[in-house]
């Protein structure tokens, strides 16, 4: 076996493969160096409205968010007016400021993944909103207050769901 380059290991090998396709759907996740928990209360709110702000300027359309205490969780379909790292670049430097008052920043880069059109966004969405549930940071029935589901999705997805929460027997 042979060892492994620099730029085949670290940040920079999460770039390796990156596309950006306008209008392509795209799983993300964002994280916090060092993982401190500083995203939960207060960054969630602030996170949330930019993720909103880049779907009305066309970055981006928001479909499902989860903020976590030291990362979070998008799903969204791509715009035209910037690219897949641009995007996310944007969301990190709006939030970014307060985020270091807490002690911590985003890390230098994103886990993304671009479902095939045959992948079930249902499974993505739900696998966003068990996120917490998974963490133990909320119990069923209660829901998890720093998840977002844009309406369009919420409508066909909430049919699948005890009231728009999990079943508890997605929790096992």
């Amino acid at each position: 076996m042979s060892p492994l380059s620099k730029r085949d290991t670290g940040p920079n090998a999460l770039r390796r493969g990156r596309t950006s396709v306008p209008h392509a759907n795209y799983f993300v996740t964002v994280c916090l160096d060092p993982r401190l928990p500083v995203l939960v209360p207060r960054i969630a709110p602030d996170l949330l409205a930019e993720a909103q702000r880049l779907t009305a300027d066309g970055a981006w359309t928001l479909r499902c968010l989860t903020v976590m205490p030291d990362h979070a969780h998008l799903f969204f379909s791509l715009g035209d007016r910037l690219t897949l790292s641009q995007a996310v670049a944007r969301l990190k430097s709006k939030t970014q400021a307060r985020i270091r008052t807490l002690g911590a920043d985003w890390q230098q880069n994103f886990y993304d993944h671009q479902p095939r059109p045959s992948d079930s966004s249902e499974a993505i969405i739900r696998y966003i909103q068990l996120n917490p549930y998974a963490a133990g940071l909320v119990q069923q029935p209660d829901p998890w207050p720093y998840f977002y589901c844009r309406e369009e999705d919420w409508t066909w997805f909430r049919d699948l769901t005890d009231g728009g929460r999990p079943f508890p027997e997605w929790l096992q």
